[in-house]
């Protein structure tokens, strides 16, 4: 008996799946109600190959790097466990995107960890997953995309608009008047919400928002954009990057004595020891690639679940010259 097959008879005694998961959760309440089939059907999963994929749009730079190391070690802890990782990562070409996910459906995957940069790009991809019963875990960005889907179980990552309203608040406290933002991928609707946090902080009038689309691929071409803006505006006095693979480079350009801070880590802790940068705020890409394989193992062999409606934070948190030597020894290990 399928797992399928066990949640029609199980609906037809009036328990949903949410009902499910508070009232013990599916494996207890099949093997209740079903008796002896429930139980043999769990145990011929939980002793078969655990396939998860996961899935995303990032790039192999210093942010997914670390990402993949979480993923990575979760896949060697979890092996004997019988944990079968696959990765993809599209590097922001939505088409690569979607086949990872569709190449997840066609190879029967239990779970598919996925960033969500353009919902609506992967709205079709998703919902086919979730129709086969794959359960769907977001990662990094798409927070409240697909809460919809019935095999949705939660997002691991940080609240963007609230890491950006941090952001603002670093600034604020520096004294910065008016802070440039470049936002390095147009489609990413998470680097929207961070500057939309900022803002709300730092106020409309507070903020001047450049967008690059690939700003990563063409770093001397940002890098002249970037110089541009200061030059055309003499009131920017901070700037804000949203990942160190643009931030740093751009701090060569920006004019002496800017006030300048980043989202994610990279390289950045060098550069706050040195004084160039005031901040990083670090969303932890290492639980992210870690914890979303952990749920998956979880959820098929014990059919647990987490978050209950609500996102699993991994962020943010600020590293400034106060921290940033503790972490900096971690960072050459590549986990944060």
């Amino acid at each position: 008996m399928s797992e399928h097959d066990i949640l029609e008879e199980l609906e037809q005694h009036a328990l949903s799946r949410r009902d499910l998961m508070v009232k013990g959760g599916l494996l207890a309440a099949g093997a209740t109600l079903l008796g002896g089939p429930a139980a043999a059907a769990f145990g011929a999963t939980q002793a078969g190959q655990i396939k998860i994929a996961v899935v995303t749009h990032g790039d192999t730079g210093s942010f997914w790097s670390v990402f993949k190391k979480g993923v990575d070690q979760a896949g060697k802890d979890l092996k004997s466990r019988g944990v079968s990782v696959t990765q993809i990562y599209a590097n922001n070409d939505v088409p690569k995107h979607v086949a990872g996910i569709n190449a997840a459906v066609a190879s029967k995957a239990n779970v598919i960890a996925t960033s969500v940069p353009d919902a609506s790009a992967l709205k079709g991809a998703l919902t086919k997953a979730s129709q086969k019963g794959i359960e769907i875990i977001t990662v990094n960005s798409g927070l409240g995309a697909f809460d919809s889907l019935p095999t949705y179980m939660v997002h691991v990552g940080q609240t963007e608009d609230i890491a950006g309203q941090g952001a603002g608040k670093q600034f604020q406290a520096a004294g910065a008047k008016k802070v440039l933002i470049v936002i390095h991928e147009a489609a990413n609707s998470g680097l929207q919400q961070r500057a939309t946090g900022a803002k709300k902080i730092l106020g409309g009038g507070g903020v001047q928002v450049l967008t690059i689309p690939n700003a990563k691929s063409d770093i001397p071409g940002t890098k002249a954009k970037v110089a541009a803006a200061f030059k055309a505006n003499k009131s920017l006095d901070g700037f804000l990057g949203l990942d160190p693979d643009v931030t740093i480079p751009c701090l060569d350009v920006i004019p002496k004595g800017t006030k300048a801070g980043t989202f994610d880590v990279g390289g950045a802790i060098k550069e706050i020891l040195k004084g160039r940068m005031l901040f990083a705020i670090d969303q932890q890409q290492y639980l992210q690639g870690y914890l979303p394989v952990v749920f998956g193992m979880l959820y098929v062999t014990n059919l647990n679940t987490v978050g209950n409606g609500a996102p699993v934070l991994t962020g943010p948190g600020i590293i400034n010259k106060g921290n940033a030597a503790r972490i900096a020894a971690l960072a050459k290990q590549g986990t944060r």
